[in-house]
């Protein structure tokens, strides 16, 4: 465990690094209707029944909801949207945080130097990324999960990330109590 605690940087920078090629690797699907007699044409591929998609990357993803959320507010000034259409944004604007927050954090800790509660905010953080993550896995076709590579990649680097984080940070606490 030693080995992990003095070569922290190294594998932090290397997860960023992977979780960057994650996020911009395909993480659902764009659905279109095609009737199951006919088939699909790439770039698409047949899901379930009269359904073929395209995938889609995570950043499109994440952008997709970044701009949705930006309209919503622009609407709310502009008077188009009505209070209780925010209330949705602002539910769909949390996975995106949650999803990019742990790159920030462990950035932190990189550029930073490691403090206790930075690295129990890192612990925090890729818990919940691999949750969410995990969460949008499951509803996006775990079956054809080869295809979807970008989040299962995503969702291992996050377990592992959060694994090497709290290692890190028992490794820490035995180091400062002279154990």
């Amino acid at each position: 465990m030693l080995w992990i605690n003095e070569h922290k940087r190294v594998w932090r920078v290397a997860i960023l690094g992977l979780l960057l090629v994650a996020i911009l690797g395909p993480w659902t699907f764009d659905c279109i209707m095609v009737p199951a007699e006919f088939p699909c044409s790439a770039p698409f591929i047949r899901l379930e029944g009269d359904f073929c998609g395209t995938p889609l990357s995570g950043i499109w993803i994440l952008w997709a909801i970044v701009s949705e959320f930006i309209s919503m507010v622009v609407g709310l000034v502009t008077g188009a949207t009505v209070l209780t259409d925010l209330g949705r944004a602002f539910r769909l604007a949390r996975f995106p945080l949650l999803l990019v927050l742990p790159f920030f954090s462990t950035l932190l800790l990189i550029l930073a130097g490691d403090r206790r509660r930075q690295q129990v905010f890192n612990v925090a953080a890729w818990g919940l990324a691999a949750g969410v993550g995990l969460l949008i896995g499951m509803a996006s076709y775990p079956k054809l999960f080869w295809v979807l590579w970008g989040i299962w990649l995503y969702i291992g680097l996050a377990a592992s990330a959060l694994i090497l984080e709290v290692l890190t940070l028992v490794v820490g606490r035995r180091l400062n109590q002279g154990l």
